[in-house]
C-alpha cells in the first residue's frame, strides 16, 4: 500500500477515462462501481455500519455546513470556501458529481485529494465495506469522512448527493443546514410535488442547530421548511426576513444580522449567483465564524470565488479553438426547470448582440419537458450531440425528435461536440454565442476534451 506522503509512480496517462487520467485511480474507482452499484438512498443504516468499522470518523468533524436543494448547492459552497479562504482559514469540501476528474469530489484542507492518498483510502474502505450493501456514493462518502478525520481544517462544506433525509452525508449529528432553491429533479425518488421534494431535502435540519433558507418560489415549500425547523427547535435565518440581497449591477447589497453593506458583484456569472452568495453569507453569520462577515473579507471572496461548469466561458482550449475570432463558447450544467429559467434570464441579460445557439445532451430518467420547454423560442439553432459519456444519455436522434415536437424550429443531431461546433462555424459568417448545456455530464465532457 502506498504511504500517503509518497507520490504516485510515473505511468502513462490515459487518453480515454471517466474518473481519472491516472490509470491506477481509474481502475480502482471503476472496480468500486462494479462492486457497489449506484442505489437510491433508502436509509442511513448501511453507511453508519461502515463508518463504525472505520472508527466513526463522521463524529470527528470540524463545524459542518450542510447544503441541500435542487439548484445552487455547489455554487453556495464555492462562496463559502472563498469566504473562509479570504479570512485565512481552511476547509474540507465534498461535492458530487465531479466534472472532469474524480478527485474534485473530495477536498482536504483546501486541496484536492491526491491520487496516491485516494488509492490508500480505497483499499482501507474496501476492507470495511465487505458484507455491507453500501452504494458507490455511500462508499465514497465514508471514504471522505475517513480522510477528513485525519487532517485538521476549520470547517467542512458538505453537499448532499440526492435529497436529504436518507442521503449518506446526513450522518453528521450537527450542522449549519442550508436549503437552496427547490424545483423538480429526481422526481422518481424524491416525490412528484414540490412539497414532497422539500420534505426530503428538509431532512438535513438538525435539532437545535441553525438553518439558512434561500428564497423559494414553489407553493408550500417554505411552509415545509419552517415546520421542520420548528419541530427540530432549529434557529431559522430566512431570506427576505433575516437577510436579503439586492442586485445593483456592478455591485450588490447584502443586509443580514451581522453584515450590512455593498459588495462587488460575484465573479460567477448570472443574477442567481447574488442569491447564492447571500445564502453563503447568511450561513457564515449563523455559524461560529460570524467574525468573517466583514466588508474586506466578503469583498475578496466575491472577487476570488471559482466554480467550474456554471456559466463558464471557454476562451482557450481545443473546443474554443474551433471557433472564429469574436465568437463566444460557454458551458452551463443546467438540467432542470429552475436551471432553464436561469439560462433564459442570462440569455436576456446578454441581449441580441450575438445570436445564441445551444448544443445539448440530456440524461435518461430526467424530465426533459421541465427543462427544454422553458426556452423553446430562445436559440437560433439547437444541436443534440452524442458523445463518449459514461452515463445513460438520450441519443442525439431521439432528442432531436423530441425537440422538434416541442417547438424548436431548427433542431439537428451531431455525432460529437467538435462536429457540432465546426458545423456552426461553417454556417455563420458573423460572431455567434454558443452554450453547451442540459447535463453536468456533458459539461464535464466538454471541459475534459477542451483541456484548457
Amino acid at each position: 500500500m502506498l504511504d500517503k506522503k509518497q507520490s504516485m509512480p510515473e505511468e502513462p496517462l490515459l487518453t480515454e477515462w471517466t474518473y481519472s487520467p491516472v490509470p491506477a485511480v481509474e481502475e480502482a474507482v471503476n472496480a468500486i462501481r462494479l462492486r457497489h452499484i449506484p442505489l437510491a438512498p433508502t436509509g442511513l443504516a448501511p453507511t453508519l455500519r461502515m463508518l463504525e468499522k472505520l472508527g466513526n470518523p463522521h463524529l470527528k468533524m470540524p463545524p459542518v455546513f450542510h447544503v441541500a436543494g435542487t439548484n445552487g448547492k455547489g455554487s453556495t459552497l464555492a462562496f463559502l470556501q472563498a469566504i473562509f479562504e479570504a479570512g485565512g482559514l481552511t476547509v474540507h469540501k465534498f461535492i458530487s458529481p465531479h466534472l472532469v476528474r474524480f478527485e474534485e469530489r473530495i477536498m482536504i484542507a483546501g486541496k484536492l485529494i491526491e491520487p496516491g492518498h485516494l488509492l490508500n483510502l480505497i483499499a482501507e474502505c474496501e476492507t470495511a465495506s465487505r458484507d455491507e450493501p453500501v452504494s458507490f456514493f455511500e462508499f465514497f462518502t465514508c471514504l471522505a469522512f475517513l480522510a477528513w478525520s485525519r487532517t485538521p481544517a476549520d470547517a467542512l462544506l458538505l453537499e448532499t448527493g440526492m435529497g436529504g433525509t436518507f442521503d449518506a452525508t446526513n450522518v453528521v449529528p450537527k450542522s449549519i443546514a442550508m436549503l437552496t432553491r427547490i424545483s423538480f429533479d429526481h422526481t422518481r425518488l424524491l416525490g412528484t410535488t414540490l412539497p414532497e421534494i422539500a420534505a426530503n431535502k428538509a431532512g438535513i435540519i438538525k435539532e437545535n442547530c441553525p438553518v439558512v433558507i434561500a428564497p423559494q418560489i414553489g407553493e408550500g415549500v417554505m411552509g415545509i421548511f419552517l415546520e421542520k425547523a420548528d419541530a427540530e427547535n432549529a434557529t431559522v435565518s430566512l431570506a427576505g426576513r433575516d437577510w436579503m440581497t439586492a442586485d445593483h449591477g456592478a455591485t450588490f447589497r447584502y443586509d443580514g444580522k451581522v453584515f450590512k453593506g455593498e459588495l462587488p458583484r460575484p465573479q460567477l456569472v448570472g443574477a442567481h449567483q447574488v442569491i447564492n452568495a447571500g445564502t453563503a453569507i447568511a450561513a457564515i453569520e449563523a455559524s461560529p465564524f460570524s467574525h468573517l462577515a466583514t466588508e474586506s473579507i466578503l469583498s475578496r471572496a466575491m472577487q476570488n470565488v471559482e466554480w467550474q461548469g456554471r456559466f463558464q466561458q471557454l476562451k482557450k482550449g481545443s473546443l474554443a479553438a474551433l471557433l472564429p475570432a469574436g465568437w463566444e463558447l460557454w458551458v452551463d450544467g443546467a438540467h432542470n426547470d429552475s436551471g432553464a429559467e436561469v439560462l433564459v434570464e442570462q440569455a436576456n441579460a446578454w441581449g441580441n448582440d450575438k445570436p445564441l445557439h445551444i448544443i445539448t445532451g440530456f440524461k435518461r430518467r430526467k424530465e426533459p419537458d421541465t427543462f427544454y420547454l422553458k426556452f423553446a423560442d430562445l436559440p437560433r439553432t439547437i444541436t443534440a450531440v452524442d458523445g463518449q459519456i459514461d452515463a445513460p444519455m438520450v441519443s442525439a436522434d431521439e432528442l432531436c425528435d423530441y425537440l422538434a415536437k416541442s417547438g424548436f424550429k431548427d433542431a439537428r443531431p451531431a455525432p460529437n461536440l467538435e462536429s457540432a461546433l465546426q458545423s456552426l462555424a461553417f454556417q455563420f459568417d458573423t460572431p455567434q454565442r454558443i452554450i453547451i448545456t442540459g447535463s453536468l455530464y456533458l459539461v464535464g465532457h466538454a471541459l475534459k476534451i477542451n483541456n484548457a
